[in-house]
């Protein structure tokens, strides 16, 4: 019953969408709308009933709950089967948001789209309307929690490293250090965006580039613990010795932000020494001589939200170096100039093995 209700809720809200658009048209009259209405033996979620410059039109609205690639690539299809031969009839997506991707899929199909964020494409009859750029209003989505969540983006950690390289579910799942179920979970999300491709059982990566900037969009570095030191110690200095503390004790380290950019890309230079550390905060930084300072910290040791940041640590000349994409994620999210460094080691160092 509630979930009936959410549906009849979506299919109202979709049509008061849609009939303020087209009211904003001058040479467009709206003569009626019905819900739940048939077309020959199908039925349709909203039929509209217009004039486009005194001739009749029929718009076919095809409602859906979720606008992903992969759901609206199906909805496209069983919507233009609906109207094949239908005379002066134009097909319609709507959904509470929908992507680039989900509207180029509409456009390249020949049928409209509009969502709830006021995005809109409709083209037909003397009628063209683009409208693109508005934000997803619905910030918590099931997908933010399903791919980009602590351990399910260790699937992502482990596709983008090598985004041609194809994998068993059984393999992902010990190479990401989660349980089958839950990379299956994940996959089918992935699956459903159309970031991955699944041939004979094994899944490969095929659009990174849309996978990144969408983790972008929901990341952020301080998710990680944060604490901030002064010390006097030279950036060289401190990465020998936070080398040294760590591994005498058995914990994992990585450079991070622009400490590891520095490593992976001398020409990054920013004061400021940043590193994660798997380990006694407080410990280690008795140990490096560090000083709790009320301003002018030049150090930032970060406790990492989940272990999936330290996979693929790289050995820079005997020191550890978090991954390019943990760089990046990081760099992009500390903005200014992180977002400079991001972009070089994007640039440099990621696209480059894509």
């Amino acid at each position: 019953m509630v979930k009936q209700q959410l549906e009849v809720n979506l299919i109202g809200k979709a049509q008061e969408s849609l009939r303020s658009i087209l009211s904003d048209i001058p040479f467009v009259g709206v003569k009626g709308s019905k819900t739940n209405a048939r077309i020959a033996d199908k039925r349709a979620d909203i039929i509209f009933n217009i004039l486009v410059a005194g001739k009749p039109a029929k718009l076919v609205v095809e409602v859906k709950s979720q606008g992903e690639p992969r759901l609206v690539r199906m909805a496209v299809i069983q919507l233009k089967d609906s109207l094949r031969g239908l005379k002066d009839f134009y097909g319609i997506i709507a959904a509470p948001y929908l992507s680039d991707t989900s509207r180029l899929i509409c456009k390249e199909a020949g049928v409209g789209c509009v969502d709830l964020a006021g995005n809109a494409f409709l083209s037909f009859k003397k009628i063209f309307i683009d409208k693109s750029g508005r934000p997803n209003p619905f910030a918590v989505t099931r997908r933010a929690k399903s791919v980009f969540s602590p351990k399910s983006s260790r699937v992502l950690r482990v596709l983008l490293s090598d985004p041609s390289k194809k994998w068993y579910v059984e393999g992902l799942s010990q190479e990401a250090g989660i349980s089958i179920g839950l990379v299956s979970r994940v996959k089918q999300r992935l699956l459903s965006e159309e970031w991955i491709r699944e041939e004979n059982k094994r899944l490969s990566l095929v659009k990174p580039d849309e996978a990144l900037a969408q983790w972008v969009n929901n990341y952020s570095y301080d998710k990680n613990r944060i604490f901030s030191f002064y010390s006097g110690l030279t950036e060289d200095q401190l990465e020998a010795a936070i080398a040294r503390e760590c591994e005498k004790r058995q914990w994992r380290y990585g450079l991070a932000l622009f400490s590891g950019a520095r490593k992976v890309a001398p020409f990054v230079r920013f004061m400021q020494f940043f590193s994660y550390v798997v380990g006694d905060i407080e410990d280690i930084a008795k140990g490096l001589q560090l000083k709790k300072v009320g301003s002018g910290a030049n150090v930032t040791l970060l406790q990492p939200y989940d272990e999936g940041v330290l996979y693929g640590l790289q050995d820079i000349d005997g020191i550890n170096v978090v991954s390019d994409i943990q760089l990046y994620l990081d760099l992009k999210s500390y903005k200014g100039r992180g977002e400079e460094a991001a972009q070089a080691i994007f640039e440099q160092r990621i696209r480059p093995t894509w």
